[in-house]
């Protein structure tokens, strides 16, 4: 079992959080970097219903795709 901070922590990146959509059954990674936001939903209904892997995938690409849009 982990949580959602061990998720973040693993990552490694300060500007993503992850939080779980209360009563819509998904959770999402949340960027924000000094005006640059966004969300990346991941339909899940509970945190443990996808691997530790996989979160860290999800979240490492988004953050990723979020850095690559400053640099264009």
């Amino acid at each position: 079992m982990f949580n959602t901070e061990t998720v973040v922590h693993l990552i490694g990146d300060p500007c993503l959080k992850l939080y779980r959509a209360k009563g819509r059954g998904y959770w999402y990674f949340e960027f924000d970097d000094q005006g640059l936001s966004g969300t990346k939903i991941v339909p899940v209904e509970r945190l443990n219903d996808l691997s530790l892997d996989a979160w860290l995938n999800e979240g490492r690409t988004f953050a990723a795709a979020m850095r690559a849009k400053r640099e264009r």
